[in-house]
């Protein structure tokens, strides 16, 4: 019996230790096993409007698929559930690339549209739709152009500065933070701040901002987004959609300034939209008169064609003749008892500023003279110099002069005043036009 149950025993422990063993031997296996594998990894190449993506909160950001051995987090779910409520568009998401693994799962590498969370995150079974840790997302909505502005018309940008990106200073390709490195379309705008703009289209983005789609119908330099409240409203028209009237000199045939007026058709049922600028019909002849270049005027037969400026066409030229005025001849301006109401003396034709300047360069210590000597020419030009006098503009009987000196003459000094030297026969003489 001894010999029997030892039997047993020895039986018993070879079955046990078999059994351990495989025992251990199988829970090996499955830890290797446990891992997944990538066997397909791609780019995404969709339109990338199409991959813009939130998170849902439900699974973590790995470095790696996450069921791949050494995929570390990312991102918690925490993160990715405050992300997805985040009202930041630099909280937006890009999807850009997908993998699958041995086990069937889909997993997408992602990039925060700040580039501050990058990495792979579970997306379901299937690859024809975002599932599990994100779902598709529109950065924009579609919304109505705001009441302050509307799409007939033209607007220019109220300011412009390269060292501001908030929206407002320049033209975007897409509303900022709604597409994936997409930004401005240009950085400084200001050589294209007088560009007549457009309104289409608005968007309201992930911040709530409302931006306005633009097309510059000056060059086309400034086409793009902007946020609604960037734009000012202008009283330029294009010269496509106005009647632009070139002011041309009678005597030498040159075009000297141009402007273009608002079109509005004498007769819109009619095909052939014409309009009356002729007479004074929508204050067209208003406001070719008052948009004369500076030193013209109006002569008879002004008009290049009377036929044509009365039957105008949207995006005709038109000319418009003017004469230049004619310039006086040098106008002798003494020095001399500039204390006096006098208006024919310099000092009367000053602004307060300027009389105190004028006094003040005359009392200089260089510019003094003695009673009873020469004024030299060289010492009335200084106290022209010394005064800033030698180019200044003054206002006779409501209009408005420019005076450049052309020369002076010295005279005889008979003392001195509280308004300066008095120099008798001393002359500046300036060449005088209307400005």
């Amino acid at each position: 019996m001894r010999s029997s149950f030892a039997k047993s025993i020895y039986v018993g422990a070879a079955v046990l230790g078999l059994a351990g063993l495989s025992a251990v031997t199988t829970t090996t296996a499955s830890a290797k096993s446990s891992a997944a594998k990538v066997t397909s990894s791609k780019a995404l190449t969709t339109d990338a409007t199409t991959r813009n993506v939130t998170f849902t909160g439900t699974n973590a950001l790995y470095s790696k698929p996450g069921t791949v051995k050494g995929a570390k987090v990312v991102a918690t779910t925490t993160t990715a559930k405050r992300l997805a409520a985040s009202k930041n568009g630099q909280d937006n998401v890009r999807a850009y690339r997908v993998a699958t693994t041995n086990r069937g799962s889909v997993y997408y590498k992602v990039v925060s549209f700040d580039k501050q969370y990058r990495g792979w995150i579970y997306g379901g079974k299937t690859t024809d739709k975002f599932a599990g840790g994100i779902n598709s997302f529109a950065t924009t909505t579609e919304a109505k152009v705001p009441s302050t502005l509307n799409t007939t018309s033209y607007y220019t940008l109220a300011k412009t500065d390269a060292s501001v990106n908030d929206g407002t200073t320049t033209t975007y390709k897409a509303p900022a933070w709604s597409q994936y490195k997409v930004g401005r379309t240009m950085k400084d705008a200001s050589a294209y701040k007088t560009n007549l703009l457009q309104v289409s289209k608005a968007a309201t983005t992930r911040d709530g901002a409302t931006w306005v789609y633009v097309t510059d119908v000056t060059n086309g330099k400034l086409t793009g987004w902007v946020k609604a409240s960037a734009l000012k409203l202008s009283k330029d028209v294009p010269a496509s959609e106005g009647v632009t009237i070139n002011y041309t000199d009678k005597a030498t045939g040159k075009v000297v300034g141009s402007t273009v007026i608002p079109f509005k058709a004498d007769n819109a049922a009619l095909a052939k939209q014409t309009m009356d600028v002729w007479t004074d019909k929508n204050d067209a002849n208003k406001l070719v008169h008052a948009n004369m270049p500076a030193g013209y005027s109006v002569p008879a037969n002004a008009w290049g064609s009377e036929a044509a400026a009365k039957a105008a066409t949207k995006g005709s030229s038109l000319v418009f003749y003017v004469t230049e005025n004619a310039k006086t001849a040098q106008v002798p301006v003494q020095l001399v008892n500039m204390s006096t109401n006098d208006s024919t003396k310099l000092y009367d034709h000053l602004t307060g500023d300027q009389q105190k300047a004028l006094v003040a360069a005359t009392k200089a210590d260089k510019n003094q003279v003695v009673t009873g000597s020469t004024v030299s020419d060289a010492t009335v030009k200084d106290i022209l110099a010394d005064a800033k006098l030698t180019t200044f503009t003054y206002t006779d009987n409501g209009v408005t002069y420019k005076a450049t000196l052309s020369s002076v003459a010295g005279g005889t000094s008979t003392g001195t005043t509280s308004t300066g030297t008095n120099a008798t026969n001393s002359y500046a003489y300036y060449n005088v036009v209307k400005n």
